[in-house]
């Protein structure tokens, strides 16, 4: 109950969410909604979601596809005109999402789970989603221009960051789907793979983080004049969040094993704890200086590598305890971004996502492993499944969300070409997540019996 409780309250406080710009017939639908049904009814409905996401995970494993892609549809098979979730609620419960999965992230980020591939993994996390990112953007910048004769994207206003927008949110990968795929099927890969693996999908969250950041300044000094100067504001500014969200996340580490090593005396407390903990990281960070996803990321990653004078407590139990909240969030950013989704915004994108989605997964993370390799300490075939281990999961539908809804916010953008602008981005966010699980979460098995990297002794993905 602890880990529902605040998702319920949440969920609850649907009705009383305040309307957020361009939404204002889907906000009258959703109060109408809530006017009619008591406030009973609200909750068989948030019940009756949670059951629908777990039934759908069910028939998704036994149809050989990641359940978070079930969950996914699930979202978009909801209109959300006849729910009683309106557009400011999603939007921040998106925010609390995303918060807590990169304050798990932090805690997954294990230094020394990786000894002796330690440089490996930080640059495969930071240079390969960087270069991910770089050649996507750019495959969707061509494919997308009149050259190719694509889509009206508003690339005469905007141009490449736009692109670049798209590219970054796809940067980080997601070890739980591949975890989740592999157990479905009975497949087990090498351990130090699998470390790897996950070490990358938790730290390459808060690159992505910052990349976003980056790409969404770039797009406001695009727009307005004196490019320049806008764009080294911009880039102060960022700056300056780092900073904060750095002092701020070591700061509440601080506190954080503190609180855990006197006020924890029984392990069944710490779910609570974290809770707090990540919560009260993010606030922090959001007041100091808008830095609450940096300073959860920090926290966590403090909290994870530390260690502790109380003997009930370890990075591993509390990463361990946090997971079935860190996997309801989850499920909560996929069924959310289907549910702003809808079969027209998908459909009128679905050619230039499909096409993003292979150069994703055939161009641009397999020649950012090639570039890397030279500095791999695994061998060819194992590079060659870590190119192909590349699941976009929650993080990247979260990142495209944020950056997104920042487009009608940039100063001297039409109205109308914002308003296509957010519906191409989020649209072709949607498809390429949904193309990448269904067709290499389908894949992955099979390529690791393939390439004869099967190990049934080792352990799973942690």
């Amino acid at each position: 109950m602890i880990s529902i409780a605040p998702v319920l309250l949440l969920l609850s406080a649907a009705a009383q969410s305040p309307p957020i710009p361009g939404s204002h017939g889907v906000q009258t639908a959703a109060e109408k909604v809530t006017e009619i049904l008591p406030f009973s009814a609200i909750l068989l409905v948030i019940g009756l979601v949670f059951f629908g996401t777990l039934a759908i995970s069910r028939i998704s494993v036994k149809l050989g596809i990641p359940a978070i892609l079930g969950i996914l549809l699930l979202g978009l098979a909801i209109n959300v005109k006849y729910t009683v979730f309106d557009l400011g609620f999603i939007n921040s419960l998106h925010t609390v999402s995303l918060a807590m999965i990169l304050f798990y992230a932090g805690l997954k980020t294990n230094v020394k789970a990786i000894r002796g591939f330690l440089s490996f993994g930080i640059w495969l996390a930071v240079a390969g989603s960087i270069l991910t990112a770089l050649i996507l953007a750019a495959g969707i910048w061509f494919i997308s221009s009149d050259t190719m004769g694509g889509i009206e994207f508003g690339f005469s206003q905007l141009g490449f960051p736009i692109a670049l927008m798209v590219g970054v949110s796809m940067a980080s990968t997601d070890s739980a789907a591949i975890q989740s795929v592999l157990e479905a099927t009975g497949r087990s890969i090498p351990k130090q793979l699998g470390k790897i693996l996950e070490f990358e999908s938790a730290l390459n969250c808060s690159i992505a983080v910052l990349a976003l950041a980056v790409a969404t300044s770039f797009m406001a000094s695009t727009v307005t004049n004196g490019h320049g100067t806008v764009l080294r504001a911009e880039m102060i500014a960022l700056a300056g969040r780092l900073v904060i969200g750095l002092v701020v996340g070591i700061g509440m580490g601080y506190f954080s094993r503190l609180s855990i090593e006197q006020l924890v005396t029984d392990r069944s407390q710490l779910l609570m704890l974290g809770l707090s903990l990540a919560l009260m990281a993010y606030g922090v960070g959001s007041l100091a200086g808008q830095a609450g996803f940096i300073s959860a990321f920090v926290t966590g990653v403090f909290l994870g590598n530390n260690k502790y004078s109380n003997d009930l407590v370890s990075p591993e139990c509390v990463s361990e305890i946090m997971l079935p909240f860190n996997e309801m969030t989850e499920i909560a950013i996929f069924f959310i971004f289907g549910l702003i989704s809808t079969p027209q915004m998908v459909l009128s994108v679905l050619p230039i996502a499909f096409l993003a989605s292979l150069i994703l997964m055939f161009v641009a993370r397999p020649l950012s492993l090639a570039m890397l390799s030279p500095i791999s300490p695994f061998s060819a075939k194992e590079n060659l499944l870590l190119s192909w281990c590349g699941l976009r999961g929650a993080v990247p539908l979260a990142l495209g969300f944020e950056g997104a809804e920042y487009i009608p916010k940039i100063a001297g953008i039409d109205p109308i070409i914002a308003h296509e602008l957010v519906q191409n981005c989020e649209g072709i966010i949607f498809s390429i997540v949904v193309f990448n699980l269904l067709i290499q979460g389908i894949t992955i098995p099979h390529f690791v019996k393939r390439l004869h990297l099967e190990d049934p002794l080792a352990d799973q993905l942690a």
